[in-house]
C-alpha cells in the first residue's frame, strides 16, 4: 500500500467465500514458454502499492531471475482498496495466487487455514527464524507455525527539530529518554505566539496511541485476547499524558492551531514527531530550512513500540508451492532484503541486512538508521483478531472525543468496553 501506514482492514472470510464468485481474472498459471521455448514454471505474486513499490519488485525479480532461470514471476500489483477482497474472490473462485502479500488480515487467512506452512520449507533449507528480527516473525506466526515471511518492518520513532533544540537549549534525545524529558522538551519548545508547538497532534489510529499505553505498561486487551484493557491504570495513564499534551500543557495543537494546507513538520513549526519511518525519506526530500534527526520514542514503564509490517504468504491453493517458496524464500533473503535496505526507509527483517551499512549508511551519516534497528529490535506485536478492523473503528468512536473535545477519559473508556469485550468474545468463538 502507499505506506505502511496505509493498514489492510481485517475482513471476515467465511461471509466473503459464502458471497463470492469466480474470479474475472483467474490465478492459476500454467508453465508459459521462455525466450528460448523452454517451458518456464510461472509463479503468479500479488502486492500493493504505487510506483516506489513496483520499481523495488521488479528490481527483486531481475536478480532472482539470475538464479533461478527455469521460473516465470508474474508479478500482480493490486490496488490497496480492494486487495483482500481480490484475494478471496480468488480463493473463492477455485483458484489462487501462488504467492500473495499481507498485513494486519494476516491473522483471519491464517485462522481460516488458507495459508500454507512454511515451516517445513525453512527447515529443509536451513532457513532460521532466529536470523530474523523476533517481532517480524511473531507477527506472521499462528499456531506455533509460520506462515507468512516479512518483508518490511516499521515501528513508530520520533523525528526532532534539532534547531528548535538549539535554539531552547534542549540536549539531543537519546535511547535512555523517558517521557518526562519529552515532556520537558516540549514544555520548553512550545510558542504559541510564534506558532510553535512542542510535539505534533496526537489520534486514534492504533499505533499513535498504543505508543504512549504500551510503554505506559498498558495495554488495548489482555494478552489472550480476551478482555479488554484499556481501562487499566496504566493505559489511562498514557491515554491521560496523550490528552495533557493538547489541553493541560498545550504543547500540540488541536486542528484549529494548524493554518490550512499547512505541514507544521515540515515548515518548522513542531519539535518532535512521533510517528512512522516514512517521515524520513519525506524528511529528506521536503525539509530544506532546518536540521533534523531520528531517536527511538521515550521510555516509560519499559522501552517498546509498535510494530507494523507486511509479509509474504503462499495461499494453500497455490499450484506451485515449491517454486513459489523459492520466491518467497529470496524476496525476503539477503538480496532481496539488501534491495529493500538501499530504499533507506523501513528495517529489513534480516538482522544481518538491517545491521549492516547497506543499511545503516544508506544516507550517510545523516539519518540515525540504528534508531529505526533498536525500535524494531524492542517492538511488540499488535494485537490483532478476527475484530480487528470493528475495534479499531471503534477506537476512532471513543477515543476521538478524548483528543478532540477534551472528553473524560475514564468516561470514554467505560462505553468502550462492553462492545469490545463483545466482539472479542465473538473472536474467540470463530476459530
Amino acid at each position: 500500500m502507499k505506506s505502511l501506514k496505509k493498514i489492510l482492514t481485517a475482513v471476515t472470510l467465511s461471509a466473503t467465500l459464502l458471497a463470492a464468485g469466480c474470479s474475472s481474472d483467474s490465478a492459476k498459471t500454467s508453465g508459459s514458454s521462455g525466450s528460448d521455448g523452454d517451458k518456464k514454471e510461472t509463479v503468479s505474486f500479488t502486492y500493493w502499492g504505487g510506483d516506489f513499490d513496483k520499481k523495488r519488485m521488479e528490481a527483486i525479480r531481475t536478480e532472482f531471475n539470475k538464479e533461478n532461470p527455469d521460473i516465470n514471476v508474474k508479478l500482480i500489483q493490486i490496488p490497496s482498496d480492494g486487495y483482500d477482497q481480490k484475494l478471496l474472490t480468488s480463493m473463492a473462485g477455485g483458484s489462487s495466487y501462488d504467492v500473495v502479500q499481507l498485513a494486519e488480515a494476516f491473522n483471519t487467512y491464517a485462522g481460516k487455514g488458507t495459508l500454507e506452512d512454511l515451516t517445513p520449507y525453512m527447515e529443509k533449507d536451513g532457513v532460521s527464524k532466529d536470523d530474523y528480527f523476533s517481532a517480524g516473525m511473531e507477527a506472521y506466526t499462528y499456531d506455533d507455525k509460520v506462515m507468512a515471511m516479512p518483508m518490511r518492518l516499521g515501528a513508530m520513532i520520533m523525528l526532532y527539530n534539532k534547531d528548535l533544540f538549539d535554539k531552547n537549549g534542549i540536549p539531543y534525545p537519546t535511547d535512555q529518554w523517558t517521557w518526562e524529558d519529552f515532556h520537558n522538551a516540549a514544555l520548553k519548545i512550545t510558542n504559541k505566539q510564534d506558532g510553535v508547538f512542542g510535539v505534533q497532534g496526537v489520534g486514534t489510529w492504533w499505533a499513535n496511541y498504543m505508543a504512549y499505553v504500551e510503554s505506559f505498561g498498558g495495554s488495548l486487551m489482555t494478552e489472550d485476547h480476551t478482555k479488554f484493557n484499556l481501562d487499566s491504570p496504566e493505559s489511562v495513564k498514557g491515554l491521560q499524558f496523550m490528552q495533557d499534551l493538547i489541553y493541560k500543557d498545550k504543547v500540540a495543537p488541536l486542528a484549529s492551531d494548524i493554518p490550512k494546507g499547512v505541514d507544521l513538520w515540515t515548515s518548522g513549526k513542531i519539535g518532535m514527531l512521533v510517528d512512522g519511518p516514512w517521515h524520513i525519506l519525506s524528511a529528506i526530500a521536503n525539509i530544506k530550512d532546518f536540521k533534523w534527526e531520528v531517536a527511538p520514542i521515550p521510555t516509560g514503564e519499559k522501552f517498546t513500540t509498535p510494530l507494523f509490517s507486511n509479509a509474504f504468504a503462499i495461499p494453500k491453493g497455490s499450484e506451485h508451492k515449491e517454486a513459489a517458496w523459492k520466491v518467497v524464500k529470496f524476496w525476503t533473503g539477503e538480496v532481496g532484503q539488501t534491495i529493500l535496505a538501499k530504499e533507506g526507509g523501513e528495517v529489513p527483517p534480516l538482522k544481518s541486512v538491517a545491521n549492516s551499512d547497506a543499511y545503516l549508511k544508506v544516507h550517510g551519516d545523516a539519518v540515525n538508521l540504528q534508531a529505526l534497528v533498536t525500535s524494531v529490535d524492542n517492538a511488540f506485536v499488535p494485537p490483532i483478531t478476527s475484530k480487528w478492523g470493528e475495534i479499531n473503528k471503534l477506537a476512532d468512536t471513543y477515543l476521538a472525543p478524548i483528543f478532540s473535545e477534551n472528553a473524560d477519559v475514564e468516561k470514554q473508556l467505560k462505553d468502550m468496553k462492553p462492545q469490545v469485550e463483545k466482539m472479542l468474545t465473538e473472536a474467540q468463538q470463530a476459530k
